[in-house]
């Protein structure tokens, strides 16, 4: 990877770069702790934030939107005509966690024999700007645990272009060869090796304020993927469950959704295809009405196993949680991924310490 040094005062210019290709988002600050991706225009441009809490709402949404219609079908001519839309789009300020976020969307949805083709149009237009996380007041939630996800609080991969604050200078990362086109700009100059060295000591400083450790995620692997996890801690976490939805809703690696159809005019009904949360009680009913997991807990059991069982991990060649804190900031139960972990952990070496007393 080559880097480049940008001065402070021409960062917003890397956004000016890009606008003349592509359609920028990038975060804004609303009140208090918000804060939201907006599309950058000449009007909001001076106010694109490089340092503020993540936004809760997750930019996956510009590969995997909302609501996407798939295709329209003529009723009176027996005719269907595919949605396509190609943009060309730069995520300018994503963090490491949505970067990585995006890069497990890649292994569901292209990774594999089939590939999605509304997911592939959105993706090859996308252009990544991620900025790391080093303002330890701003860019780091009491929530955060990317580095136990091992995706931050600088990525080193799946990146275009990577920023990070120097203090006086950004250091310029090229991820791509479309990040290291960029380069050809005069404002990025070369930098030396107290530039490196600073990038690095930076890093080691910021590590220590994560509040929060989730060090037990193999052993929640090793629980899940053997059966170990006992019914009553699957119960214990499906009591705590609102069954909102925000938990996938929010989450940067869910990738599940569903389709309904709606009626355009009298003749034409478009299908759409919109996210869909395993916390909702229809999620599993069948189309003659049975619904193999009514109980919340079995929900939330299959949630979990979802994003930390082997299988899946081994098929999509990352686990399906990338350490972002919006589960926690949003559940109402307390039963984001730390805290799930944290009771599959105990609950199950209580019970391994239990059988070897019983053995000895």
């Amino acid at each position: 990877m080559r880097a480049r040094i940008v001065d402070k005062n021409d960062i917003l210019k890397i956004v000016d770069i890009l606008r003349k290709d592509h359609e920028v988002i990038a975060p804004f600050q609303g009140r208090g702790r918000d804060s939201f991706f907006d599309v950058v225009t000449d009007a909001n441009r001076d106010q694109v934030k490089m340092h503020l809490h993540n936004p809760y709402y997750p930019p996956k949404r510009y590969v995997l939107p909302h609501i996407e219609k798939l295709f329209d079908i003529d009723q009176a001519k027996m005719d269907v005509k595919a949605a396509y839309v190609e943009p060309k789009r730069a995520i300018f300020g994503i963090r490491s966690c949505d970067v990585h976020g995006i890069y497990h969307l890649d292994r569901f949805y292209l990774g594999r024999d089939y590939k999605d083709p509304y997911y592939e149009r959105l993706r090859r237009g996308l252009f990544l700007v991620n900025v790391v996380c080093t303002d330890k007041e701003l860019d780091i939630d009491n929530g955060c645990f990317c580095m136990c996800a091992n995706t931050g609080p600088a990525s080193t991969e799946h990146f275009d272009l990577q920023l990070m604050d120097l203090g006086d200078v950004y250091m310029a990362v090229a991820g791509s060869p479309k990040g290291e086109a960029l380069f050809a700009d005069p404002i990025f100059k070369r930098g030396d090796d107290s530039h490196v060295q600073r990038r690095r000591s930076i890093l080691n400083e910021v590590r220590k304020h994560f509040k929060l450790a989730v060090n037990w995620y193999s052993a929640a692997v090793r629980y899940i993927t053997t059966g170990q996890v006992p019914e009553e801690l699957w119960a214990q976490v499906g009591n705590r469950c609102l069954e909102c939805g925000a938990c996938t809703y929010l989450c940067p690696a869910c990738t599940c959704f569903t389709v309904a159809d709606r009626k355009v005019d009298g003749k034409v009904v478009e299908r759409v295809r919109l996210w869909d949360s395993c916390a909702l009680s229809g999620f599993t009913r069948m189309a003659g009405g049975h619904n193999p997991r009514r109980a919340v807990h079995d929900r939330r059991n299959r949630r979990f196993f979802r994003k930390l069982a082997h299988y899946f991990v081994q098929r999509e060649l990352s686990m399906a949680c990338v350490g972002c804190g919006r589960c926690i900031d949003v559940c109402h139960g307390d039963i984001g991924m730390p805290s799930v972990v944290e009771i599959i952990r105990r609950g199950c070496a209580g019970k391994e310490n239990d059988s070897t007393i019983i053995k000895r």
